[in-house]
């Protein structure tokens, strides 16, 4: 008789080698170059988790938080005391928001147009935060559209102004660029299939007039058909230079919009909705981007692009990403954001910039929620960021909230972030849309009555 072969110890293998795993990744420190790479993105494991006592929690606001500002930078005019308001370490000469809220006072005299470019991570995907800021935006200063989109997105159903649905794109971003293209502002580039199209169409109200395609070089003529509003045309697109511009409507108004081309390798950076004038913000976010990923940037693309964009004001919104458990220094992400500030102060030439702080994220301390211990620390170095390159500051965990928001408006009576304790949901980003403008309208006011005069 055969003797049978008995495998009962295999699942016993298998269990001891994953907590085996499991357990050398708790311990197991990864480098930020990885999280980075377009192979992997992990948050530190820690199995230990729901039986660790945790040391006593330190105090969360350190002393370079608190300290009091002195006044450094203008006659007379200390930074706001009151930390929910943006602080300006610009001068008049160089990267001051008083630029920017000058412009914002003359725009409808002058029947101007206003440009924002907001760079940032997962927690300004889907265009819900930056969305809100923009309709808070143009409804007081003008302005109809979402501006700058790419012809394809993974979270384009999130879009609340635009529908999106494109096809035949082959994408290369930070994460896939193996013959190095160089990416637009988004992060992206995409070059079509010999059946690529893609389908816009306007939610808002008031459709916008002014339809500005954005490609790149391309050696010779490329056909591309364009349908407005149910009219069928054909645009030639060539164009010598490393970002070109083509005009696709600029009068009448646009309810619906589709491209399509069967050129193989026409690369496109996206479309832009606007108007003649009023306030416009381009949401150029990143899934998983702690900085460095924006450090592939070139500086020629920020030039050309921007040469037909015009920019008034860059936000600059990393942290989520960067923040390390228990950590209190982040020299790494000192030097990342060294880079992207000035690769963006030569890219974008004299125009101001503002960095956001991270928002509130919550971790398991003793089987409950609360604030990251590396949450104050991470604000408290991008503040120094902005102070050494003088560009503004807004602290948006300590506006939000400060310690133990996240968990509050994960488990309050109206919820407002998701149970990851990292994102806000549809409600909170309506609240921190509405935050950021009221703080921006009461910033704007302070320097201004101050009457801001160089040293």
């Amino acid at each position: 008789m055969e003797k049978r072969n008995n495998k009962i110890w295999q699942p016993l293998v298998l269990v001891t080698f994953t907590i085996a795993f499991l357990f050398v990744v708790t311990y197991l420190k990864l480098p930020n170059s990885l999280t980075d790479s377009k192979w992997f993105s992990q948050k530190q494991v820690d199995i230990f988790s729901e039986l660790r006592l945790d040391k006593p929690k330190p105090i969360l606001i350190p002393r370079i938080i608190i300290k009091k500002e002195p006044p450094i930078l203008f006659k007379n005019t200390p930074p706001p005391e009151d930390e929910t308001l943006i602080t300006d370490y610009g001068t008049d000469s160089s990267y001051s928001l008083n630029f920017f809220y000058k412009k914002l006072d003359s725009i409808k005299q002058n029947h101007a147009k206003i440009r924002i470019a907001y760079f940032g991570d997962s927690f300004i995907e889907g265009d819900d935060i930056t969305d809100e800021i923009r309709l808070q935006l143009q409804s007081n200063f003008g302005g109809t559209g979402i501006g700058f989109v790419p012809v394809q997105s993974a979270v384009s159903s999130l879009y609340t102004q635009i529908k999106l649905d494109g096809n035949g794109w082959t994408d290369y971003n930070f994460r896939n660029n193996p013959n190095k293209y160089p990416l637009g502002l988004s992060g992206h580039l995409f070059y079509s299939t010999n059946t690529a199209k893609v389908n816009f169409i306007p939610k808002y109200k008031s459709p916008t007039t002014d339809v500005k395609l954005y490609y790149g070089n391309m050696t010779s003529n490329a056909a591309l058909t364009v349908v407005k509003n149910g009219k069928n045309e054909v645009i030639n697109t060539h164009g010598n230079d490393l970002i070109n511009e083509t005009i696709i409507s600029n009068s009448a108004t646009i309810n619906s919009l589709s491209l399509a081309t069967t050129q193989e390798n026409m690369p496109i950076y996206g479309v832009s909705f606007e108007d003649k004038q009023g306030v416009y913000l381009d949401n150029y976010s990143f899934r998983g981007n702690t900085s460095v990923l924006t450090q592939q940037i070139t500086q020629e693309v920020m030039q050309q692009l921007n040469s037909y964009l015009h920019y008034d004001l860059i936000i600059v919104h990393y942290g989520i990403n960067a923040v390390e458990h228990e950590k209190q220094e982040f020299d790494w992400f000192e030097s990342s954001m060294h880079k992207v500030i000035q690769n963006m102060k030569r890219g974008f030439g004299n125009v101001p910039i503002l960095i956001v702080s991270t928002s509130d994220i919550g971790y398991k301390y003793d089987g409950k929620y609360s604030t990251e211990h590396g949450v104050p620390f991470m604000v408290a170095t991008q503040r120094a960021i902005a102070k050494r390159h003088k560009v503004a500051f807004w602290n948006l965990y300590q506006s939000m909230g400060g310690e133990n928001t996240i968990t509050n408006w994960v488990e309050g009576d109206t919820v407002m972030a998701n149970k990851d304790y990292t994102h806000v949901n549809s409600r909170g980003a309506k609240r921190l849309g509405d935050l950021f403008f009221n703080k921006l309208v009461l910033s704007k006011a302070y320097y201004q009555r101050t009457k801001l005069t160089k040293k």
